[in-house]
């Protein structure tokens, strides 16, 4: 167990992996070695699921059946396991606290410039396991007002996300990466000279959490943030495959070769917008005629309603009494126009 264990490269798989065979073991009562002798292996994995599902939920279940699967598979071990049993079968579940974007806005106004840096990472969708040994040189570039690509290799299933990075984080990570260690590789650095491990990145958006005093409504964990990332994917229209390949989650084989090298720009600005943190900043600029018009009006009304208010005081004047505050724009600069 301990060799098919130290094959896999997640530790929180190993972690998983290694509590599944050992709830197996206690069910089965004999040691691995005599389960790879069985005439039909497949049978007893149906027993063992059914057995399961007498205490747990099929979520549950299917996370402790997989490993022993697995663990066949890496003996090969031919397995003719039933799909009307429905083993990989998930069910939604309301174990997790449900994300929201305004959530993620009211951690971000308060988070140091780490942790902002820490929380635009998160909300890119990816696993913790990948998000934690990020290396700095890849966001190592000058800020521009378009999304950067950023390529991403995943580790769980050996697949390359197509991040991409927004303006304002970007912006972040120009204020962040001068001042980290140029002798440590990472994003994201331990006090040990390596990267932050799995726990202490959570530990940190949990730390977030309780100072920005966001009640949890289930488990507030990493993964949150990949459900927000596709649930906003899905809300704005983007394909599911589109979806997946920017967060590195895997794409059906019959379609992936369709899509290889699809551009996703489009789609990743409308995550983007929906997932911003800080409102826009005005650059000057006046790209509309009626943004123009109202700014316009907006500087006469302050003018007019200055010079009358210092004629006429409370609005008394010629015999008239002027209630400025109840004028539309248009109203207030006729009226004062025929006054003058």
């Amino acid at each position: 167990m301990e060799t098919f264990l130290e094959s896999l490269v997640s530790p929180q798989t190993r972690r998983s992996y290694k509590r599944g065979i050992k709830k197996f073991l206690k069910f089965y009562g004999k040691d691995l070695k005599s389960f790879l002798k069985e005439r039909d292996p497949a049978k007893i994995i149906e027993r063992y699921y059914a057995w399961l599902r007498e205490k747990y939920k099929q979520n549950t279940c299917r996370a402790l059946v997989n490993p022993i699967i697995q663990y066949a598979k890496y003996n090969n071990i031919p397995l003719n396991i039933r799909k009307s049993l429905g083993i990989y079968r998930t069910t939604l579940t309301t174990r997790d606290h449900i994300l929201t974007p305004d959530e993620a806005r009211v951690m971000y106004e308060i988070a140091s410039l780490e942790e902002k840096v820490l929380i635009k990472t998160w909300l890119l969708g990816l696993r913790v396991g990948d998000g934690c040994v990020l290396e700095w040189k890849q966001f190592d570039f000058e800020p521009t007002a378009d999304l950067k690509e950023v390529l991403i290799y995943t580790k769980k299933e050996g697949i390359t996300a197509q991040s991409y990075i927004d303006p304002e984080f970007q912006i972040q990570l120009a204020k962040y990466i001068p001042n980290l260690d140029k002798n440590n590789p990472y994003l994201f650095q331990s006090e040990r000279g390596e990267h932050l491990s799995e726990k202490q990145m959570l530990r940190k958006i949990q730390s977030l959490q309780k100072r920005a005093q966001i009640k949890a409504h289930g488990s507030f964990n990493w993964h949150i943030a990949r459900k927000l990332f596709l649930r906003v994917c899905a809300e704005n229209g983007v394909t599911s495959w589109n979806a997946k390949l920017m967060c590195g989650k895997q794409v059906d084989k019959s379609i992936k070769t369709y899509i290889n090298h699809v551009s996703l720009k489009k789609d990743a600005e409308k995550v983007f917008n929906a997932l911003r943190m800080e409102e826009p900043k005005s650059n000057g600029r006046v790209d509309n005629l009626q943004e123009a018009i109202n700014i316009v009006m907006k500087t006469l009304r302050k003018m007019i309603e200055k010079e009358l208010t210092e004629s006429y005081g409370t609005g008394k004047g010629l015999g008239l009494v002027v209630d400025f505050s109840k004028m539309s724009d248009e109203e207030l600069i006729k009226w004062y126009l025929g006054e003058r």
